[in-house]
């Protein structure tokens, strides 16, 4: 057994990968992008066409010159043009190093095992989740940063304040340091039909039915109370973190069990709704982008999804209405526990990198104030320090500005890896909200057996260790004592 007073975290990422659900911060498929903004075929770049993540061979030792090439790797599309920039800025002024800077669209932890794996590893590349993160550390892919870390560094990051045990950190070893983080989700709703109905965003989940229902009922045809995506993560966008904020999670934390009982209220209001046709039709069978479609034209007048929806309603789909942002409703209207907020922004290093000082000063440069400054300004993401966040120009940051200031945010700890028999409990959930669904308390029902047996069978193979915080406080997540137990 093992105790921690560390901050846990990443939001119950260890046995459910969060979805990339930005659909700007994915490319084409395939493709690979140097920071010169050229494509090429997956697996090369365009600085003398090497192949993609060749750190540790002969192309490495020079780029220009004497300069040192660090190659990094990234999965981050939105905010290619702003890195290109930054990595132009340092390659112009930097006589050591030079960065080749890659984005890979497709199968990007694969590509990072293979690459490790054939020797051909990148010096540094975006964080991963938590699950492939702990499968990077127990095979020796990457480095623990700690002794590279300069007092500048910890100061502008704020680094003791967050270390994730499992998700970022392992025991003290410091894998990688957030410097940004995604907002939770919202309600993103239609203004004009709000304002016209006299209607205010309900504080509990059982009003939304009645205020989808009239929506429904003016708009004859025209729009609809709310939208889903039903084929695009459609619980975990905003379904799943109003349960968070009621206190509600698969993982009892206290008991070091998955229970999902909690979760039933949710599941009979969209049932209801779906019911009462107040769901914009075929919602069921949508992408989310067609979902954003739809709301950004005024078919639908509740749309909920975390802070990308920013940038997406502005610039991908620039919205024909005027819409809001409010809070998420929860069970009795009050904030009981903390929404989860995703940690990003941040870089691991190789453990096959020849050149670590010099990927470290890369690190550095990413995470410093000037960088970071720019980065959020662009609306990329959101400081995760208070040292960053009292820095950057809140106007210039656009409708991100709506998705900030929530205090009721934070990382959750990482539940058990497991794998259970049927379906990944978000599937499930999902299909039990529908009118032609399965029972909802059979599925509930189902899914505390199936997750139950997996954790206590991978208990006892020594595949993953039981989660316990007994002093675990919903709305102050890592201030708990963690154990780790073999039984």
């Amino acid at each position: 057994m093992r105790k921690s007073k560390r901050a846990a975290a990443l939001g119950l990422a260890g046995f459910m990968a969060v979805s990339a659900l930005a659909a700007c911060s994915s490319g084409g498929s395939g493709d690979s992008t140097t920071a010169a903004g050229t494509s090429a075929e997956s697996g090369s770049t365009a600085a003398g066409d090497t192949a993609a993540g060749d750190s540790t061979k002969e192309g490495n030792q020079t780029a220009s010159g004497d300069r040192v090439k660090i190659t990094v790797w990234t999965e981050n599309r939105h905010d290619l043009e702003y890195m290109n920039k930054i990595v132009e800025d340092f390659n112009n002024a930097n006589d050591r190093i030079e960065i080749e800077y890659v984005v890979q669209t497709e199968n990007y932890v694969n590509l990072l095992s293979m690459a490790a794996n054939s020797g051909q590893s990148p010096d540094l590349f975006t964080q991963v989740n938590a699950g492939d993160f702990k499968n990077f550390v127990d095979n020796g892919i990457i480095q623990p940063l700690n002794d590279y870390m300069t007092d500048e560094f910890k100061k502008i990051n704020e680094v003791d304040e967050h270390l994730y045990e499992g998700a970022s950190v392992m025991g003290d070893d410091i894998y990688w340091v957030p410097s940004g983080k995604r907002s939770g989700s919202r309600i993103i709703y239609n203004k004009e039909i709000f304002d016209e109905l006299g209607l205010e965003v309900p504080k509990k989940i059982s009003e939304l039915p009645e205020i989808a229902k009239k929506i429904t009922e003016a708009g004859n045809g025209e729009y609809y109370g709310i939208i889903f995506p039903g084929i695009s993560g459609p619980f975990e966008r905003w379904l799943e973190h109003s349960a968070e904020m009621s206190g509600v999670t698969p993982y009892d934390y206290k008991t070091g069990t998955f229970d999902f009982t909690g979760f039933q209220p949710w599941l009979e209001m969209v049932r209801q709704m779906f019911e009462e046709n107040s769901v914009f039709p075929g919602s069921a069978s949508m992408k989310i982008d067609p979902v954003r479609v739809q709301f950004s034209e005024g078919h639908a007048a509740i749309h909920g999804n975390a802070s990308q929806e920013s940038t997406v309603l502005t610039e991908q789909f620039p919205a024909q209405i005027e819409w809001a942002v409010a809070d998420l409703p929860t069970l009795t209207g009050e904030i009981t526990g903390c929404e989860y907020a995703n940690p990003n922004t941040g870089w691991l290093m190789s453990a096959y990198t020849e050149h670590p000082q010099e990927a470290w000063e890369v690190i550095e440069y990413f995470s410093s104030e000037e960088v970071l400054k720019g980065y959020f300004e662009g609306g990329y993401s959101l400081p995760i320090s208070k040292y960053m966040d009292e820095r950057i120009d809140k106007e210039k940051i656009g409708r991100m500005a709506d998705f900030t200031g929530a205090d009721y945010e934070a990382v959750l700890p990482v539940a058990p890896a497991v794998t259970p028999e049927g379906e990944h409990f978000r599937d499930a959930l999902w299909n039990a909200c529908l009118p032609d669904g399965p029972s909802i308390e059979d599925t509930i029902a189902e899914l505390n057996r199936t997750y139950n047996e997996a954790l206590d069978k991978e208990v006892k193979m020594g595949k993953t260790k039981r989660l316990v915080i007994k002093d675990y406080d919903p709305l102050h997540p890592n201030d708990g004592t963690i154990e780790y137990l073999d039984k």
